[in-house]
């Protein structure tokens, strides 16, 4: 399968600075994580993604799904969208 922008949720956008935001999203889908993870899976959502965005995933939703939480690295205006799983290293 593919990727499809209408499993694409918009959750809610965090401002900081001046007319900048982050998005968080969720999305589902029957593709496995490693699909879902490889660049150019979410070009076709060039438009509404923005780097550093976080999107919620399920994977492999139609049998043992798998949960992945990636930040979006790079939307370039040509060439492929990427993303990394966003591991929360975070030391609160």
């Amino acid at each position: 399968m593919s990727f499809n922008i209408r499993h694409l949720g918009l959750i809610r956008t965090a401002p900081f600075g001046t007319n900048l935001h982050v998005g968080f999203y969720t999305y589902a889908t029957v593709d496995l994580a490693a699909t879902v993870l490889a660049a150019g899976y979410f070009n076709d959502a060039r438009e509404k993604l923005n780097q550093n965005d976080v999107i919620d995933c399920v994977c492999a939703a139609d049998g043992d799904g798998e949960r992945v939480k990636v930040l979006v690295t790079a939307v370039p205006a040509t060439g492929n969208v990427t993303v990394a799983v966003d591991t929360d290293t975070s030391s609160a």
